[in-house]
């Protein structure tokens, strides 16, 4: 029995793994895989979720598709929709849709994401038999449908096979680190002599749960029985990288597959863990909880090259002269104070490039904004317009200033209808 090895008993049945702190909250029933059958050859009305399932050969990349993923970030935020929020339109035939702006954005990052996949794979030595995932098109988000539900189901469904190419390229990049390749998988894309990709879009697909294979990024895992291993060349690899491997161990010994010796509990271990379940004491530990580090944020104030489209893929820019924000620059000076907490003012930024910047901030976040959420300001600034200046019988306080040593003068006010609040911002003459 190895150190790190855990030892869980649920239903009766005994689990071990090298790498997992606790079981998920649910367990498959084995198998879920069907060899004849493809993952997508359910019907459009089908939403079979991606948990946690058993260890099929073929597909060795599934135990590192990301748990709870959040889809933000300049490459994967065009994801970032709720079923209920989702956008349909409705075609020439009457048929429902999903709107063509989300399609296009949904396609352009299909494209992309298949191009690394093919050029992170290619040259290494792939186990025989091995499927690759659908591409997110199989799964209908260009089909149109009888009713906008169906459209919004399917829709869904096809954004959650994006989280299966993501899991092939971490599969991929995963086996060229575990064996040492000489040439960072990084370079692969960004050096490719015919299409290179531009170095901004690689490093944010470095940050995003693509790249990053730290136990920040909580993975699917697996379920494996005790008597067949399919992944005896993947099981290391995953164990070095820690994603998560459950065991169903077998009471006959003997019949335990050889890659899998180390996963046999002693059965004083097995003993301490069913009585603790008998006694009712519960488990502390937590399996699935998402991190609360974010990744893929844009640098340069929100400037970024992703955007750009010069290349047949729509890459962005590859090189050449970079855009340049007109937004002044805020010059960080220690004889400026240190603005308060959650003013959103930079230290040593004067009023001017404080409005400008929120202004271009708020742009951004009006063309990306929900029907629900441009309602709801909508309402909030038409009440900001309805309500009268402040005067003598009124209950608000409001501070003038006047002229000091610290040549501060009349306050400005700016009214903020989004976060319903009232910004008071002090304009220091220079």
């Amino acid at each position: 029995m190895s150190n790190n090895l855990h030892v869980f008993v649920h239903d009766g049945q005994v689990y071990t793994s090298c790498t997992a702190h606790s079981l998920p909250n649910v367990i498959p029933y084995e198998p879920l895989w069907d060899p004849h059958k493809d993952h997508n050859s359910s019907p459009d009305d089908t939403d079979r979720p991606l948990s946690t399932c058993w260890a099929y050969g073929a597909r060795p990349w599934f135990p590192l598709i990301p748990l709870n993923p959040t889809f933000d970030g300049l490459i994967f935020g065009c994801l970032n929709h709720s079923r209920f929020l989702l956008l349909t339109e409705v075609d020439s035939q009457g048929k429902h849709i999903l709107h063509h702006d989300i399609q296009e954005k949904w396609v352009a990052l299909e494209q992309k994401l298949l191009w690394c996949q093919e050029h992170l794979g290619a040259g290494l030595l792939i186990p025989w038999g091995t499927k690759l995932p659908c591409p997110p098109t199989a799964y209908g988000y260009q089909r149109s449908h009888t009713d906008a539900h169906l459209a919004k189901k399917v829709a869904m469904r096809s954004r959650n096979a994006f989280l299966l190419i993501a899991a092939t390229c971490s599969w991929y990049i995963m086996t060229r680190q575990h064996h040492g390749s000489n040439r960072p998988w990084t370079a692969i894309l960004m050096n490719d002599p015919k299409y290179p990709i531009p170095t901004e879009w690689v490093l944010e697909l470095s940050r995003s749960f693509i790249g990053d294979l730290t136990t920040g990024v909580p993975r699917t895992g697996a379920f494996i029985s005790s008597n067949h291993c399919p992944w005896q060349v993947q099981l290391p690899i995953f164990e070095r990288f820690s994603i998560p491997i459950w065991v169903r161990f077998s009471q006959n010994a003997s019949t335990v597959n050889s890659s899998l010796r180390h996963y046999i509990p002693s059965q004083g271990a097995i003993t301490c863990v069913t009585e603790s379940v008998q006694r009712g004491q519960p488990d502390d530990s937590s399996w699935g909880q998402q991190d609360d580090s974010t990744w893929g944020q844009p640098v340069n104030n929100g400037q970024s090259a992703l955007g750009w489209d010069s290349s047949v893929l729509g890459w962005g820019q590859a090189g050449g002269e970079q855009p340049v924000s007109d937004i002044p620059e805020a010059h960080a000076d220690s004889l400026f104070p240190i603005p308060q907490p959650h003013s959103g003012q930079k230290r040593g930024e004067d009023w001017k490039a404080f409005f400008v910047r929120h202004h271009e901030e708020n742009k951004k976040k009006e063309e990306k904004e929900t029907p629900a959420r441009w309602q709801s300001r909508q309402s909030c600034e038409s009440a900001a317009m309805s309500h009268s200046i402040p005067g003598k019988s009124s209950t608000v306080v409001v501070f003038e200033w006047q002229p000091d040593d610290w040549k501060v003068c009349k306050a400005d006010r700016e009214f903020k209808g989004d976060q319903e609040q009232l910004d008071v911002v002090l304009r220091v003459q220079a």
